[in-house]
């Protein structure tokens, strides 16, 4: 008779492939050694793999950034019942930090305030949007902590460890005025900060030094 754990333990084998077909379909991208080694050694130990707190992300999760369907993630499937039973809560910490993280890599900045947004009506949107490196924010974040560094907000301090590692993180010299690739430095470069004082360094299309920002707050 085949324990409950162990037939959890193949539908999640199961899952995981069925990720790989999904991610394929909707982005176009085949991750191909992700299905080889989830192949190899089963879902569930290829899941663990991918999860402990020094790997790398798998390579479509950028993909379903821009699309935003990270609801296709592996990260997104281990936190699901009845899969979380199969996983530690360290693990899953991980998948969870690793989600915020990259939820947040997309900024408003990237949307131009000239738009035109119809509610009740179905359109198309055109932006130019500048290609984010995540290893530079998560060396940014490694360097000056997950705190807004004009207000001093902490989202995992207000809200808990299902906010952890959230945090956006902007551009002192927005991607958008440079209208091109460049070499980023993670800790010249950028800054964290909480979305709502990022929205207020962006308050009416202009882009406002840090300093201005704060000394609102301050009087």
């Amino acid at each position: 008779m085949v324990s409950n754990s162990s037939s959890l333990e193949a539908q999640l084998h199961e899952e995981t492939i069925a990720i790989y077909q999904h991610v394929g379909r909707e982005t176009g991208y085949w991750a191909h050694r992700y299905l080889q080694r989830v192949k190899r050694v089963g879902g569930l130990q290829a899941a663990k793999d991918w999860l402990k707190p020094k790997s790398n992300p798998t390579s479509g999760l950028q993909k379903l950034v821009e699309i935003n369907r990270l609801d296709l993630s592996l990260e997104a499937l281990v936190l699901r019942q009845p899969w979380s039973a199969l996983f530690t809560s360290e693990e899953l910490s991980v998948a969870q930090k690793r989600l915020n993280t990259v939820s947040s890599v997309r900024l408003s900045e990237e949307v131009s305030d000239n738009q035109k947004l119809v509610e009740g009506s179905v359109c198309q949107v055109t932006i130019n949007s500048y290609e984010r490196n995540p290893e530079a924010r998560r060396r940014c974040i490694e360097y000056y902590g997950v705190s807004c560094c004009i207000c001093g907000f902490n989202f995992e301090e207000k809200f808990g460890s299902v906010a952890q590692g959230f945090i956006h993180v902007h551009h002192l010299k927005p991607l958008s005025e440079i209208q091109q690739e460049y070499e980023v430095d993670p800790i010249a470069d950028l800054r964290p900060v909480c979305p709502n004082c990022h929205a207020m360094i962006h308050l009416g299309g202009k882009t406002r030094r840090m300093e201005e920002v704060k000394s609102w707050l301050q009087h």
